[in-house]
């Protein structure tokens, strides 16, 4: 479903509960939390079609209602991290957390954007607590997070732990469990299993990830299969025009015996 049509139904459904709200042959009122539960519906569709701007103006609507659900400053998170608000976001992740402190969601999506700003120990006790919590049914993205901070420290027994509890798991996200994972064993001259870690993170949802493509063909290299490098090159200058994973498989085509 497109942004438009889910903008005319969130329309449509507001243009309902106002309506029945004030329809007096209505059998009873909508109730505020009615409402909100409504809003907060809205607002999941307009972050999973990632609309920000239409989540934060449905979002503003339930904060007048009721300031103080976890789960709206966890969407509120979502949205301003979509719109690469990283302040805002972080500040949002962990109101949540505070209000929630055993939402799980909330702590992995806190714990990621402390990641990336290089906050280590601060991510790494969210992640851990979002991790090992067993009522979390997306605990493998914290287990991914974990084993991507571990590899950014250089605790490479430790990251490939967490990241093969990950795909071990499974999950939609798992690829790019197995792309880290990947380059750990290429490190270690692991060439097989690189190469079938890479192949796994260049499918499903990783699909778009250059890097995957890239080292499945510098991994080809280091195992001397010159033809199927050679295609993979290839097929990374088709999937990828006009970019620096093109450039890059240009120069391997070049270099390459």
């Amino acid at each position: 479903m497109n942004s438009r049509i889910q903008s005319l139904l969130a329309a449509i459904a507001l243009i309902f509960i106002t309506a029945c709200a004030s329809d007096p042959n209505a059998p009873r009122s909508i109730s505020d939390k009615e409402r909100v539960d409504a809003l907060m519906d809205m607002a999941v569709a307009h972050v999973s079609e990632n609309d920000p701007v239409g989540a934060l103006q449905i979002l503003a609507q339930v904060r007048d209602l009721n300031d103080a659900l976890p789960e709206e400053y966890y969407l509120y998170a979502l949205a301003y991290l979509q719109k690469n608000e990283i302040r805002l976001a972080t500040e949002s992740a962990r109101h949540a957390v505070r209000l929630k402190p055993k939402y799980s969601a909330a702590k992995n999506t806190l714990g990621k954007l402390l990641l990336d700003q290089g906050k280590f120990a601060e991510s790494e006790k969210y992640l851990l607590e979002a991790a090992n919590d067993l009522l979390y049914r997306e605990a493998y993205l914290a287990k991914t997070n974990l084993g991507i901070l571990y590899f950014k420290r250089a605790e490479m027994p430790k990251s490939e732990m967490w990241l093969s509890r990950a795909i071990q798991d499974g999950g939609p996200l798992t690829c790019m469990a197995s792309f880290y994972r990947g380059k750990i064993r290429l490190a270690e001259n692991d060439l097989l299993s690189a190469e079938r870690d890479f192949q796994q993170s260049s499918r499903q949802s990783c699909s778009g990830l250059s890097e995957a493509h890239i080292a499945i063909g510098q991994t080809l290299v280091r195992e001397r299969k010159y033809d199927q490098a050679r295609a993979k090159f290839l097929e990374i200058q088709r999937l990828f025009p006009s970019t620096a994973a093109y450039d890059k498989a240009a120069q391997y085509l070049r270099e390459m015996p």
